[in-house]
């Protein structure tokens, strides 16, 4: 069962009060435990010091009758207070055997504890023990003066028990307050909750009102207005990835239809069907290299990570990635120039792929007869492949946007059959699954565009 965060507050709080008056009740009944004590030593003390004077003046056994009758005189009638004399002669003693029946004439003077027939164990006679020393005919007496404790354990008992019944009022009635407290407290919390609720489905652009929140909630709500703005951004996102997406398949799908309903309409003989069979697989192509892409797009940002890695020389694979292109570069009379070199470790089907889409793109838009260079830096556990060709300086507002999906500079020129607007997207994927990143700049006349690799050859 889930327990509320005023409950557990509120629980908190009568812990630490339960602790912290456990610790003080603890304390005040051991100081007054110990002034109860000094007080009957005290009491125990003043008797003796009354008394044994007066004992160790006489030594005449006549005299000791008049003191014998002077101590029961002292004696209360329920025996709070008693008297012992011990002693061989009989003439001066006083009191009886002691009730414990134990031999007190080889004690050491002192105080002790005298458990009574009949008493509770918590409650013993205090009793203080002198030696009175002989004279003249009085043999060396043992005096001794007992206090009953009962009184002043009562005491302590009753003290103790209203401490317990004082401090669990106490704590019940932190807990209730702290609960009150707690639920008074979180009240924003409740506000900020029946707030996020509140928000209408559909409007992406609603966000939480902070200036009346707390300093400890604002950057909770500050943060939640972040995920809102991600969540709209990657909605618009996705949105205009449908669009584009049933834009690239519609264009080859009205094709096809289009021109298959013409075939359909007339007669045609075997070498027309054959080029309307040529033309529809050059469309069906387009679309299944679409979604391949697209398949391949969502691989990588669920992140998915190269895994297929071997040692290779960047320059060997960039210089095979080069030869393979030489049809697209032969078109615009271009050359590629490959500068630097190092080995590393990586998936050489991805970084293919990754090159020949950047030498594609600078092929597109060079200008003719032009130099497109490849360069690979290595940054100690980073590797820099970048692919620079001079044509049209780009905005650097679509140079921040340029790898994403389906996202062009220029549109109206961009809607070509040769290319669907995917390429610098896979090689951002690429870099993404090497542990690297992708970057762009446009300066001095020339367009270069690159992304990094995880040099995982290095030492």
């Amino acid at each position: 069962m889930k327990i509320s965060i005023a409950k557990r507050l509120a629980l908190m709080f009568a812990l630490a009060v339960l602790l912290i008056m456990s610790i003080s009740a603890t304390l005040l009944r051991s100081s007054l435990k110990q002034s109860l004590d000094e007080q009957m030593q005290n009491e125990l003390v003043l008797r003796h010091s009354v008394l044994d004077p007066v004992l160790a003046k006489y030594d005449s056994p006549t005299f000791w009758v008049g003191l014998r009758q002077k101590l029961d005189g002292l004696t209360p009638a329920d025996e709070r207070v008693r008297y012992w004399i011990l002693v061989d002669n009989p003439a001066f003693s006083y009191g009886g055997p002691m009730p414990d029946g134990q031999d007190w004439s080889k004690r050491a003077d002192g105080l002790f504890s005298l458990q009574l027939p009949g008493r509770e164990r918590e409650c013993p006679m205090m009793v203080l023990l002198k030696t009175i020393p002989a004279m003249g005919n009085r043999p060396e007496l043992r005096f001794i003066v007992g206090l009953d404790s009962t009184p002043f354990r009562k005491t302590l008992n009753h003290f103790t028990k209203i401490l317990i019944l004082t401090s669990a009022l106490g704590i019940g009635l932190v807990a209730l307050l702290g609960y009150w407290i707690a639920r008074f407290g979180l009240g924003p919390v409740r506000r900020l909750s029946r707030q996020a609720n509140s928000l209408p489905p559909g409007d992406s652009k609603q966000r939480l009102d902070t200036e009346a929140l707390p300093a400890e909630l604002q950057e909770l709500a500050v943060s939640f207005n972040g995920a809102l703005a991600r969540q709209e951004t990657a909605w618009c996102q996705l949105e205009g990835f449908n669009a584009n997406v049933a834009h690239e398949l519609r264009t080859p799908l009205t094709n096809l239809i289009g021109q298959t309903q013409v075939a359909l309409a007339h007669g045609r003989d075997v070498g027309e069907l054959q080029d309307l069979l040529q033309s529809n697989l050059e469309e069906l192509e387009r679309m299944g290299g679409i979604v391949n892409d697209m398949l391949f797009l969502a691989g990588a940002e669920s992140g998915q990570r190269a895994t297929e890695l071997s040692d290779v020389s960047l320059y060997e694979e960039a210089s095979k990635t080069v030869e393979y292109l030489e049809p697209v570069l032969h078109d615009k009379q271009l050359s590629v120039e490959i500068h630097g070199d190092m080995r590393v470790c990586i998936d050489r089907r991805l970084f293919h792929r990754s090159l020949a889409n950047l030498i594609q793109n600078a092929a597109r838009y060079a200008v003719p007869t032009s130099i497109i260079t490849v360069s690979l830096v290595s940054h100690g556990m980073q590797v820099e492949v970048s692919v620079s060709n001079a044509g049209e300086p780009i905005d650097t507002v679509h140079l921040e946007r340029l790898f994403e999906r389906f996202y062009r500079a220029d549109a109206a020129r961009a809607r070509s059959d040769a290319h669907h607007g995917l390429g610098l997207s896979i090689v951002r994927a690429v870099a993404s699954m090497h542990g690297g990143r992708v970057f762009a700049h446009s300066e001095n006349g020339f367009n270069t565009f690159g992304f990094s690799l995880m040099n995982q050859a290095a030492p």
